[in-house]
């Protein structure tokens, strides 16, 4: 059931008794989290909070943190399955889910007992009509009578079989009508801005919840979760809340650390006002690939850029802080005034950055990439809780320290992912297998194992695939998918799949989860859907070629 006030239908209910907060462990729901924290704390909630990367975590958190718990609330995880039929809960315990994954599962949008949805509905969501999906249904009962000895006999009358007909005809509507619904995963609007409105309706918005919110909306944008509409409508929308909250009356002084948020045009340039820009221009995807830096000719056309831009390449290659200042203030004008010439209609993008104090100025994408650094960018072996906890204690501005080691890890991630896919295009492992395009990562790859987790594992996809079609002669490349296998637990021999969508798809529709579900399924592959992603399976390694030549029979057709 769709909630329509929040305030009302959720946050008065929840606030008179303890909630249990299950996360999944990405950036919009460390910022979500962040939110609901702020809000829980100025009501005095008691609330016990337990990230959940998977399926698998959340029935054991479940289990283990239900005592004396009537309301909990589920942040970006538990609306695409069957929540109640799941975990099984006791009749008293209502779920509160605030997820960006779509589709939302039908039972829990006509759950109108233990199931709340906080998410707004999407008219393009098309959710099949109650009757199309539930039936009630009486002919077994029906279709038996008492014999003369008091027992039951089966009676098959013409009625009957005109009754089974028509069930078999509607199941087989029914079948078709969810997998419609089903076929395609995307996301919505992110969670954390939802949380932004309702702090912002019950009059508890501040400039900090208001920057959570940001990153949590940049988040969904740097992994190429949403179209270009939605990030531009939802853009709007926290415009006019950056514009409330900021503009400053004439003459009108704050102190130095007060928060101060604005929108601008923002370079399509990772990490660069934390790396040196030639660094940043080899490991962001999209000028990688439009310079062709894989290649020495790409590195020719860095240096020819910068010199037409009119910027040293001596000062470029320097850490951006310790640039003369003249020109570190042109660096944004310079590329923008070469962008036409060099074919880099997508240099620029709207976005926010922040500031406090004399030299902390941040981007919101920037922060994202830091954020799932400390998240994802663990040696094995660490409990997933600590990590979540850290990305939380990270956002807090007073924690500068933490900030500069979680860009360090960032730059460290991108470099390993760069590195890789050098290796990967020299080696020419990218496999065209008709319908898709396919890489295998082997076991025993250099720095894979920071590369196999969910939210990391698809921006390296969409990397790979980017820089893939860059330098691919083949003018179908653009239009196929990508299906990369890297390995996750060679002890246990296992592997993770992640599909992405082809370069040139705009609608953000992942189609490959379905896809994925069918291939182990037609081959008898072991695997499991542990992921919030339905493009993201695990599979055993031995069985990753039957899974590959299953996919292709699939997509083939």
């Amino acid at each position: 059931m769709y909630l329509t006030d929040l305030k009302k239908d959720f946050f008065d209910k929840v606030v008179t008794s303890r909630v249990l907060l299950l996360v999944n462990t990405d950036v919009d729901g460390v910022c979500a989290t962040k939110i609901l924290q702020y809000l829980f704390k100025c009501d005095h909630v008691i609330y016990t909070l337990v990230p959940v990367a998977g399926k698998k975590d959340m029935l054991t958190a479940f289990k283990d943190n239900l005592e004396g718990v009537k309301h909990v609330v589920l942040l970006n995880c538990g609306a695409t399955i069957d929540i109640c039929d799941f975990l099984d809960p006791p009749d008293d315990v209502i779920f509160y889910i605030l997820d960006n994954h779509r589709p939302v599962d039908v039972t829990n949008i006509y759950n109108d007992g233990q199931v709340r949805l906080m998410m707004k509905q999407d008219p393009e969501e098309q959710i099949p009509e109650y009757d199309e999906i539930f039936r009630d249904d009486d002919e077994s009962s029906s279709d038996e009578e008492e014999d003369e000895w008091g027992g039951k006999r089966r009676r098959m009358d013409e009625e009957s079989l005109i009754r089974r007909r028509e069930k078999r005809e509607w199941d087989e509507k029914r079948r078709g009508v969810l997998f419609a619904y089903e076929r395609d995963s995307y996301f919505s609007s992110s969670s954390a801005l939802a949380l932004y409105e309702l702090a912002w309706r019950i009059s508890r918005d501040t400039n900090d919840l208001l920057w959570w919110a940001i990153i949590g909306h940049a988040n969904l944008f740097l992994l190429k979760k949403i179209e270009d509409d939605r990030y531009l409508t939802d853009m709007g929308n926290l415009q006019n809340h950056v514009s409330r909250l900021n503009n400053r009356g004439e003459g009108e002084s704050v102190a130095v650390n007060t928060l101060k948020i604005q929108a601008e045009s923002e370079l399509n340039l990772s990490l660069y006002r934390h790396w040196s820009v030639t660094n940043s221009l080899r490991h962001t995807p999209y000028t990688a690939a439009k310079f062709k830096t894989f290649s020495i000719k790409g590195e020719m056309k860095v240096s020819e850029f910068l010199a037409d831009a009119g910027l040293p390449l001596q000062q470029c290659q320097q850490s951006f802080q310790a640039m003369d200042l003249a020109l570190r203030n042109d660096v944004v004008p310079s590329f923008v005034s070469k962008a036409a010439k060099y074919g880099l209609d997508e240099l620029t993008y709207s976005s926010f950055t922040a500031s406090f104090g004399f030299r902390h100025r941040y981007s919101a994408v920037d922060m994202v990439h830091c954020l799932q650094a400390v998240v994802e960018h663990r040696v094995e072996g660490v409990d997933g809780t600590k990590p979540f906890l850290e990305a939380l204690d990270t956002l807090a501005r007073s924690n500068a320290e933490s900030l500069e080691q979680g860009f360090k890890m960032a730059r460290t991630q991108l470099e390993y992912m760069v590195k890789m896919i050098q290796n990967i295009l020299d080696m020419k492992t990218v496999t065209s297998a008709g319908p898709f395009l396919y890489v295998v990562l082997q076991e025993g790859t250099t720095n894979a194992q920071y590369l196999c987790r969910p939210n990391t594992v698809t921006y390296f996809a969409h990397f790979l695939l980017a820089a893939y079609v860059s330098c691919s002669p083949s003018r179908k490349a653009s239009s196929l998918p990508l299906v990369l296998i890297t390995p996750l637990d060679a002890a246990n021999g296992l592997s993770v799949v992640v599909g992405v969508p082809p370069v040139e798809d705009k609608n953000r529709k992942n189609f490959m989860g379905k896809a994925f579900q069918q291939a182990v399924t037609n081959t008898n592959s072991r695997y499991l859907l542990d992921s919030w992603d339905s493009n993201i399976i695990q599979i055993k390694t031995e069985d990753k070629t039957k899974f590959i030549d299953g996919l292709i029979a699939i997509m083939s057709q």
